[in-house]
């Protein structure tokens, strides 16, 4: 009899439990169950919430969590639709027949940065109104930077092509021309690519009076590869005709694009691709995804360089060295900084990725990936290039990599990497200075500089020993000297 009691009183007394701690824990608009709770001691009523009432306890503070996610998201949402309305505010005045001819940049900071190093740069950022932040327009690259005579060009994620003069910088604003150009006739028009989002343009390079362009280029819906553009230059309106493309895409690209294009000599230039999120298939020499192409400027034709590529987005031929640095966006922790000897070009390289990296690989594993962080040295005995510098246990996330001699006394050989990075963390969003040592293949950081915005590109302007980045956050487009 005494048995067949106590699980009913053990029974009631649980359903007490869960009817007071559902009454009396979280919110209440009921005046007699808030008169009863402030009744309570609040010493006691915290030992309640964090011991027996825990489990209510912490319904109560994930249904607080989830309202307060969907006023955050709201407010989100609100600022993104303020950010557009406040673009189209400041260009339509200054658009004649629906298209804007120039517009005025006006400063928008300046100050001096102290490196961590503790070296000191003078900065200047300029508005770059006509686009919205990347962190408003869901991820999409604010623009990518190249130089032509006296003039700097500009291709922003959604297509527009601008230039200013250099010497603009020395004034209060930058005065943004606009080229007409025909993106909008070759874009299928079902392509996402002037929508909010990651498909975008993605680089651009000037060669003989011909200006080339990569883009995420819709292949059938929803599935993309990147692909080539390519114009006559002039300064009025430029007119693309597809140059470098093919059949293979991705329906789930994000931003494992590549996309970089970088001249090595008068005849072509090196491309990056992403792997697309396909993986193995930067391992697969009849897959056009994580490689580095050698294409001829004038028929397109091209060939394999090297593979096992993840996403490289930053590369620089230096001709003095005769060298290839190639940024790369590894998984956790893995990014890298690799590099191609003028030897190694017709050796097709391969630099290991999916099946060795230097990063974790977090929650979503990868069948082909046997070496990660934990295996030392597991590119070369594994028959994979080492990369030349990779950023341990952090993720930087690399962007772009230029040759800075002469930008300071004694800068020879070296270079900066910028970093970009969904969040702050030490190493993004700032300037890497590095060192190359050619006789011993090493690079060795020197300088971390603080930026406090992703920079998604930069050039270096030697005889002006200036530094041009494009800034994501703002955005921005500024000058470090």
């Amino acid at each position: 009899m005494l048995h067949s009691i106590m699980p009913k009183k053990i029974l009631i007394i649980f359903i007490a439990l869960v009817l007071i701690g559902s009454v009396f824990i979280g919110y209440t608009d009921n005046r007699i169950i808030f008169t009863l709770k402030n009744n309570i001691p609040l010493e006691l009523r915290a030992f309640l919430k964090n011991t027996i009432f825990f489990p209510f306890n912490h319904n109560s503070r994930i249904a607080d969590l989830t309202k307060k996610n969907s006023r955050l998201n709201s407010k989100i949402l609100d600022l993104e639709n303020q950010v557009i309305y406040l673009k189209e505010l400041i260009l339509n005045p200054n658009k004649e027949n629906n298209f804007i001819q120039n517009i005025d940049l006006p400063i928008y900071k300046e100050k001096i940065i102290l490196s961590n190093n503790k070296n000191t740069y003078n900065f200047k950022n300029f508005l770059f109104a006509t686009v919205t932040p990347w962190q408003y327009n869901d991820r999409k690259p604010v623009g990518y930077l190249t130089h032509h005579n006296e003039n700097i060009i500009i291709l922003d994620g959604e297509g527009n092509i601008g230039y200013f003069n250099i010497e603009d910088f020395d004034n209060n604003n930058l005065k943004l021309n606009f080229i007409k150009n025909n993106f909008i006739n070759l874009v299928d028009k079902n392509s996402k690519i002037f929508k909010k989002g990651r498909e975008s343009f993605r680089g651009l390079l000037i060669h003989n009076e011909d200006i080339y362009v990569s883009y995420y280029k819709m292949v059938k819906d929803g599935c993309y590869n990147i692909a080539i553009l390519k114009s006559s230059f002039n300064y009025e309106n430029l007119n693309f005709k597809d140059f470098f493309s093919y059949e293979e895409c991705s329906y789930n690209m994000s931003n494992h694009s590549g996309g970089k294009m970088v001249k090595y000599n008068d005849e072509s230039f090196f491309f990056t691709t992403g792997d697309a999120q396909l993986f193995i298939n930067a391992q697969q020499d009849d897959s056009y995804f994580g490689k580095l192409y050698l294409i001829d400027f004038e028929s397109g034709k091209h060939k394999l360089i090297a593979k096992g590529m993840r996403d490289s987005q930053g590369a620089y031929w230096h001709k003095k060295n005769q060298k290839l640095l190639m940024t790369e966006h590894g998984p956790q922790g893995g990014d890298e900084i690799n590099i191609l000897s003028e030897n190694e070009i017709e050796k097709n390289t391969n630099f290991g990725w999916p099946i060795s990296t230097y990063g974790e690989l977090g929650p979503t594993p990868i069948k082909e990936n046997k070496f990660t962080a934990k295996d030392i040295n597991n590119h070369t005995p594994n028959g994979f290039k080492e990369p030349l510098f990779w950023f341990k246990g952090n993720s930087v996330a690399p962007s772009a990599i230029v040759n800075v001699d002469d930008f300071k006394d004694g800068f020879k050989n070296d270079f900066f990497m910028s970093a970009m990075g969904n969040v702050p963390a030490p190493g993004r969003r700032s300037l890497h200075h590095f060192k190359y040592d050619e006789k011993n293949n090493r690079l060795t950081q020197e300088d971390i500089i603080p930026i406090g915005e992703r920079i998604r590109d930069l050039i270096y302007l030697g005889n002006k020993k200036t530094i041009v980045m494009i800034l994501e956050n703002s955005p921005s487009i500024a000058i470090l000297q």
